[in-house]
């Protein structure tokens, strides 16, 4: 191999010039190929039309790329830092733009600052319009998740995992908190059922609870036309949840 990169180093540069170590004329043949991998990477993620789904190709691509090639000959070839700063950095750099993208706007809508320029009357609507907001918009990515963004490696998907949890248990449980004497709590899904979901989509199961994602959807369904649901059980986990109609409307 080597020699077949020497005589082309001839045949581009001229016979007099220096010629390069057999190692360098390695590394430089195979930084090439890794080179034209990743336009053909950022090519192809150019043409999706899903907001998310280049970050997760994206994210999914380069990790592997890094992850199979770190501790192999090939790796130490290119050596840590090269391969670090060309695929580690840009998975990481992907899979926060994918957490920005896909969880950040669900997170966004339980801001509170708004809320605190609006006098106690008028709160009630906007505080249950949120966190409605939030329930469709976390219902929504969950099932993109089933779906479409799928994360194969098991230790990326728990760094995922990790972070999500940690982006989006805070907002959720502060805003319960915060509005439990404005919301009904017991209609909307607890801190531990948000975790419990989270724990399904990020734990390599190709399906998410029937159950769980059916509830949230009719639940969606009823109250935009105005009715009113309620849990027939005090249970918090999602998977004891039961729906029963209720004659009269929400408060």
């Amino acid at each position: 191999m080597a020699k077949v990169l020497r005589t082309e180093q001839v045949w581009k540069a001229g016979i007099l010039s220096k010629p390069k170590s057999d190692e360098n004329l390695l590394r430089d043949a195979i930084s090439n190929v890794l080179k034209a991998l990743q336009r053909n990477v950022e090519s192809k993620r150019s043409r999706y039309k899903d907001k998310v789904l280049p970050y997760v190709f994206s994210m999914n691509t380069y990790w592997y790329i890094y992850m199979r090639t770190r501790n192999t000959e090939l790796g130490k070839i290119l050596g840590e830092l090269y391969m670090k700063k060309n695929y580690k950095v840009v998975a990481e750099e992907s899979a926060y733009l994918y957490q920005k993208q896909a969880w950040g706007g669900p997170v966004r809508l339980l801001d509170k600052e708004e809320l605190g320029r609006i006098n106690n009357e008028g709160i009630g609507g906007l505080v249950k319009g949120k966190m409605e907001a939030f329930m469709k918009g976390f219902d929504e990515i969950s099932q993109r998740h089933k779906s479409n963004y799928s994360i194969p490696d098991v230790d990326l998907r728990r760094q995922i995992k990790e972070a999500i949890i940690k982006l989006v248990m805070p907002a959720h449980t502060e805003f319960l908190d915060t509005y439990s004497s404005v919301l009904q709590v017991k209609l909307y899904l607890s801190p531990d059922s948000i975790e419990g979901l989270l724990n399904q989509i990020f734990g390599g199961s190709d399906r998410l609870s029937e159950k769980n994602m059916s509830f949230r959807r009719k639940e969606f369904k009823d109250r935009s036309e105005g009715r009113n649901l309620v849990s027939s059980e005090q249970n918090r986990e999602v998977k004891d949840f039961r729906r029963s109609k209720s004659n009269t409307t929400d408060a």
